[in-house]
């Protein structure tokens, strides 16, 4: 049970012990009017014309039937010819990121076809069995090794698949639809970051959600009459419902936030915390899908999200730090040549995600990690924009010319370390953190919060400095002006 469980049940248990909670009966909701029963509308034939022989009604033109929707060749190829029962695209992602195509054909014994990734043009042999139970088919190599299994069901014009390498080291899932086969499929098709806004306890309420892959939702809540920012961990569910953990000091659960998106409307939060529920209705502020890069072969395989906003300035910057890391990237997974086979196969990976630490009109600030197999470490960006007048923020523009920012947070850094939690009893956590330190800023409402890169285990280790610990030596006309009066 890990950690997040024990405080979802630890919650659970002091709500229920300070409210009584009583059982409505609800009265089921009426059936919807049918649609009243179309009649038929007649039509009296008008009278012949004396003198004029009746003309015969001109015949009904007949409709052609529809072409058939094109199949894949290459599939065809399989079997033996006339012998193929069906053939259908898919197209979908593989882990909810690289585009992916499955192409399979059946003759009634056999399912045979390919796994694409169109980007790359890179087709992998699919061969096995097939019922009404699902498909178990064997992905092979040019050289007729086994490479990996797929194994699935078709439901509908839907498949849903379960991806292993021939060890089963690795895994993944395949979504895909029936589609025809120049249908586009675009990787930031669901993936975005939305703002919404709304008062609560007659103060402002702020919510930032960022849509990744696998349905996974981040981001914060801020509630004015609390005087606090919440993080927020979640997911979405397929038909649009979510679920979040709002978080406090230290990872601390302080409520299970629930409710549904609707596309361009708001949202309306309920919240269950420690002896209390709110309903907070938000309406949608802003709104852009991810910047994104995906690519994958036999081999290797890159899933990149980043924002993508208003301010094309700002977009220009951050293109250019995920190029940068793409390049690198690529040479290194190139200089390998690696073949088709067993142990080669998906093995090299790249990936980049994004979080959102604030968004105003005029500011948005938040991380960008990178992460890859070249290196057990990740790398990592901090990122403050000024929207309104279309720049990257640098330290020096937040500050009088006589704070010395830098030492500054070091030696708060240096004295506030030691309360985090493990830092007393974790060696290794303690030796981590003193060794990183935290070379990342970012703008809060509140302050400003200096952050460790992201750790494998330990995730991103973060500190919070208020705006009124250093107040006098915040200039009043910069970007914080809304901030700091």
């Amino acid at each position: 049970m890990n950690r997040f469980t024990n405080n979802r049940l630890l919650l659970t248990a002091l709500f229920f012990a300070t409210q009584i909670t009583g059982i409505l009966a609800q009265k089921p909701a009426a059936p919807p009017a049918k649609a009243p029963v179309k009649q038929p509308v007649t039509t009296a034939k008008p009278a012949a014309t004396p003198g004029k022989t009746p003309t015969k009604p001109a015949a009904t033109p007949v409709k052609s039937a529809a072409p058939a929707p094109p199949r894949d060749s290459n599939v065809l190829k399989l079997f033996d010819k006339n012998t193929v029962k069906w053939q259908k695209t898919y197209k979908g992602r593989f882990d909810d990121a690289a585009i992916v195509e499955v192409s399979l054909g059946y003759d009634g014994k056999i399912c045979r076809g390919f796994l694409v990734y169109p980007q790359s043009n890179t087709r992998i042999r699919l061969e096995g069995k097939m019922d009404t139970s699902g498909f178990k088919l064997e992905e092979r190599s040019d050289k007729e090794q086994t490479t990996g299994f797929v194994s699935g069901r078709i439901q509908g014009k839907s498949l849903t698949a379960e991806w292993n390498n021939s060890d089963n080291s690795l895994g993944g899932r395949i979504e895909a639809e029936e589609v025809p086969l120049a249908a586009p499929v675009n990787c930031s098709d669901n993936k975005w970051s939305s703002r919404y806004i709304t008062r609560y306890n007659n103060a402002r309420c702020d919510m930032v959600l960022v849509r990744a892959q696998g349905g996974i939702l981040d981001g914060f809540m801020w509630i004015e009459s609390d005087g606090e920012t919440y993080r927020l961990k979640g997911e979405v569910k397929p038909d649009g419902t979510y679920e979040l953990d709002a978080l406090g000091d230290a990872d601390r659960l302080v409520a299970i936030i629930s409710g549904e998106f609707k596309a361009g409307q708001g949202t309306v939060c309920r919240w269950t915390g420690s002896g209390e529920k709110r309903e907070i209705k938000f309406i949608l502020k802003d709104h852009f899908q991810m910047g994104c890069y995906d690519y994958a072969d036999f081999n290797t395989s890159f899933d990149v999200l980043h924002p993508h906003t208003i301010c094309e300035p700002c977009n220009t910057w951050l293109d250019e730090q995920v190029k940068e890391w793409l390049e690198k990237c690529k040479a290194a997974f190139e200089s390998r040549q690696l073949k088709q086979a067993p142990e080669t196969r998906n093995v090299q990976r790249a990936s980049a995600w994004p979080e959102i630490t604030c968004w105003t009109d005029n500011l948005l600030s938040g991380y960008l990690t990178f992460s890859d197999t070249r290196s057990s470490e990740t790398q990592g960006i901090s990122y403050n924009f000024d929207l309104k007048n279309g720049k990257l923020i640098n330290p020096e523009d937040l500050f009088v010319k006589s704070f010395s920012w830098k030492n500054w947070f070091a030696d708060f850094a240096n004295r506030e370390m030691p309360k985090l939690p493990s830092f007393a009893a974790d060696p290794q956590f303690r030796s981590w953190l003193v060794e990183e330190g935290f070379p990342l800023m970012v703008i809060r409402r509140e302050g400003f919060e200096l952050s460790t890169l992201f750790h494998p285990f330990y995730g991103r280790q973060t500190l919070f400095v208020p705006y009124s610990s250093i107040k006098s030596s915040v200039r009043k006309d910069g970007p914080l002006g809304e901030f700091v009066k």
